[in-house]
């Protein structure tokens, strides 16, 4: 005992005289501070003072690397939905929003102020089992409780904390129901990582208050504090989340070894039960007949670096729990026997090592995730269903994946986010996602830079890091003979600052059958994702293309590209006869496409039923056909397809019965005799125009709509009212047989101001033949053959 006074004695001198030594050396001069020297000042001092509170304070709880770095990688906001999916929670900087599912979390009904956190990665906030209270729990260990509109009621402070000691933390906030007294509302449980448990009772309304219920600590059983915890409703059980336990050949159980352990909530004292197994209980006296007096302590077993709970989540049914690990593991435990069912390593984890394209690609990227296997872990983890779960890590992969083999539901790849997101429980099909991104502002011009500064490059890669030794060496030489001397030649060069930006992103992915996720993609005019989904479920395509040809002007490119794709014939012939183009090209293009599609091919095979409704096209004749014995000159070539082709027809035409036509193949025919007339009316319109070229420029798709519907002597009759005589004639001459029965009729609505000298040609003519008075016929022009 003596000895280890005087070693004691002699460690607190050393360490004394160590904190004035670098108190002396660190003192600045004047009022000169300077970014290097904080720098500095920080590394020297940061185990200095943590020596100064071990030794002063004796505490010797200490929180596990890996679990620090697994919570830092954490983003500063943080997101809680509430056990009915109706409220979301989320903690920012200095404000907690609190927002509802009626419109898919978009308006905030009410806004927590809290003080800004130096760690906010270690806060967390907890819902009451009724969703009316929420508990806000910061890194000092303080406990901030808060009404649905915003409004602070409790504030509950801690007895004792450290600044800058995470140990004081709130790993966990829990409310129970309280039904001994009417006069509290709830019980709120404050758990910090160190084990240490307090108990409040809490009132709302008219007798707004809160009491001390009953303190406890698990560190009897987590010498070395805890992770994590959870609590079981139904089962009224604590599930405790800790460091991987060393049983040392006494024998526990596979939950106990891995850091879990269950607590049964009491009405009275003790208030909280150990549940152990049959493992545990041989254990515990194999512990206490073995090892007495020395305790196994967390970090000297062989030097060897434990592995612990990081986090923990109920399935939906509450039967299984899911828990990752600080070295990435997976692991599926049944409740409340706390069995494990499933286990994966980090490396038996399917695309646990998967990155971004773009961060393969971007060289700034690149330089930034050299050290690739931190991105590996898993961050978050919650339930899509009873038997699948939400994946996200570190490097902003997000899967949503099987329970039975990890694999993934969302098909091949992965979803992905910024580093590190977030993600709540599944409700009504759907999940939220926070994710952050981080850029850095646009650099000041150089002109507005002041002398000495030093431009800090695209990122924070290109400095340390990529310095060899030697330079880093005198680097550090340089500014210590500044802190010595003073000398501004000895000065380091000043960086200028860089703002960041950071976007904070919340996603709501929900649950969505192909079909529906089909239509989506189109209506977002995500065309190619929409054909690959459509491919790979089998759907119709024909609806990408219908959306395309709709939102696109009619012109032979878009003929091509999306009406020739589509196959239902009765669309694609509703289209042909309904839409009108812009230009004159187009409609005949568009018209004559309908055609094709109403030929004697197509009819043929509509009564044989082959067609299955698609629109077809015919087919053109097959070279295999000609005779390649003899040598065919192009007008022979030529020649010899245009006979091959009037045979085929005719041989198509002799199998048709038109006397027994089925309803398709009648409305098919009435769709090519439309087609025909409206082709015809377009002819004479151009004409009318004075030509195709004229018609280009003078082409009126409102006029032409009108004009082809309508009754071809009504036609004539306008012209004859609008003293159009070249209209006239075109229309006399391509529809004779339409409106010369009605010529005289026709050429009584000419304005009696209008000369019958101008139209005097259309009128009938007559002349003598063989001593008889004959009508002289017009001579009409037919736009095609018969």
């Amino acid at each position: 005992n003596s000895y280890f006074t005087t070693c004691n004695s002699l460690m607190a001198l050393q360490i004394k005289d160590l904190l004035k030594t670098i108190f002396l050396v660190l003192q600045p001069r004047g009022n000169q501070k300077h970014y290097a020297s904080f720098i500095i000042t920080r590394v020297i001092m940061g185990p200095a003072l943590f020596l100064h509170h071990f030794w002063s304070s004796g505490a010797t709880l200490s929180l596990p690397i890996e679990f620090v770095r697994l919570v830092s990688k954490q983003m500063n906001w943080h997101l809680e939905l509430a056990s009915n999916g109706k409220l979301l929670a989320v903690v920012q900087d200095q404000t907690i929003e609190i927002r509802s599912a009626k419109d898919e979390f978009g308006s905030v009904i009410g806004k927590c102020q809290v003080p800004k956190d130096p760690n906010p990665q270690w806060r967390c906030v907890a819902w009451s089992h009724d969703c009316t209270l929420l508990a806000y729990g910061e890194s000092t260990g303080t406990v901030r409780v808060f009404d649905l509109v915003g409004s602070e009621l409790f504030l509950i402070q801690p007895v004792t904390s450290f600044p800058g000691d995470l140990t004081y933390a709130i790993a966990g906030l829990i409310f129970l129901e309280y039904k001994a007294s009417a006069q509290w509302s709830a019980e709120l449980l404050v758990i910090n990582y160190r084990g240490e448990l307090k108990s409040y009772l809490v009132s709302v309304g008219t007798n707004q208050s809160y009491q001390e219920s009953h303190v406890f600590n698990f560190s009897k059983h987590y010498i070395n504090g805890i992770t994590g915890v959870i609590y079981h409703p139904a089962h009224r059980v604590l599930i405790i989340g800790g460091y991987e336990m060393d049983d040392d050949g006494a024998g526990m159980s596979k939950a106990s070894s891995c850091g879990l352990s269950i607590w049964r909530v009491l009405s009275g004292a003790p208030y909280y039960k150990q549940v152990t197994s049959y493992e545990d209980d041989v254990g515990i006296v194999k512990k206490s007949s073995l090892f007495k007096i020395f305790h196994p302590s967390f970090y000297n077993r062989q030097g060897r670096e434990k592995d612990g709970v990081f986090k923990m989540r109920f399935s939906p049914d509450n039967t299984r729990l899911a828990v990752i690990h600080f070295s990435g593991k997976l692991t599926i435990w049944s409740i409340p026997s706390l069995k494990q069912l499933r286990e994966w390593k980090q490396s038996e984890q399917p695309g646990y090592d998967d990155i971004k394209l773009e961060w393969k690609l971007s060289l700034e990227k690149r330089k930034k995730i050299k050290d690739k296997e931190s991105f590996y872990p898993l961050i978050d983890i919650n339930w899509w269903g009873e038997n699948s779960v939400i994946l996200a890590r570190c490097s902003g992969a997000l899967t949503v994946s099987s329970v039975k083999n990890l694999k993934n539901l969302l098909g091949k790849s992965c979803e992905w986010f910024e580093s590190a997101p977030q993600v709540t429980s599944a409700h009504e099909g759907g999940f939220l996602c926070l994710e952050c991104e981080v850029k850095f502002a646009p650099k000041r011009l150089r002109s507005e830079s002041r002398p000495g500064d030093e431009d800090e490059g695209e990122d924070d890669s290109d400095s340390d890091d990529e310095m060899s030794a030697k330079t880093r060496y005198f680097g550090y030489l340089k500014q210590g003979l500044y802190f010595v001397t003073e000398m501004e030649r000895f000065a380091p060069s000043r960086k200028r600052p860089r703002t960041i930006i950071k976007n904070y992103r919340l996603v709501n992915l929900r649950s969505t059958t192909p079909e529906e996720l089909y239509q989506r993609k189109i209506d977002n005019e995500e065309y190619g994702e929409a054909l690959s989904l459509a491919q790979t479920y089998e759907l119709d395509s024909d609806l990408v293309y219908q959306r395309q040809w709709r939102k696109s002007t009619v012109s032979v490119a878009s003929i091509q590209d999306y009406l020739s794709k589509i196959k239902k014939r009765s669309w694609v012939l509703h289209e042909c006869l309904e839409r009108v183009p812009e230009n004159v090209d187009a409609a005949k293009e568009l018209l004559q496409y309908g055609l094709k599609g109403t030929d004697l091919e197509a009819l043929v095979a509509t009564g044989k039923r082959e067609d299955g409704g698609r629109f077809i096209l015919p087919g053109d004749l097959d070279i295999d056909e000609l005779l390649y014995e003899e040598f065919l000159t192009p007008e022979e070539e030529a020649e010899y397809r245009k006979e091959q082709e009037v045979i085929k027809h005719q041989e198509l035409l002799d199998s048709v019965d038109f006397s027994k036509l089925t309803l398709e193949q009648r409305e098919l025919c009435r769709c090519r005799l439309k087609l025909l007339t409206y082709l015809d009316r377009l002819t004479t319109y151009e004409e009318i125009l004075g030509g195709p070229h004229a018609a280009e420029q003078n082409y009126d798709a409102e006029f032409f709509r009108k004009f082809r519907n309508q009754n071809i002597v009504l036609s004539a009759i306008t012209y004859a009212r609008e003293s159009n005589v070249r209209g006239l004639e075109i229309l006399f001459t391509y529809h004779g047989s339409d409106l010369l029965p009605y010529r005289l009729p026709v050429l009584s609505n000419f304005p009696e101001t209008t000369s019958p000298h101008e139209y005097s040609f259309l009128l009938p003519e007559a002349c003598y033949r063989e001593n008889a008075l004959e009508i002289v016929p017009w001579s009409e022009k037919k736009h095609r053959e018969e």
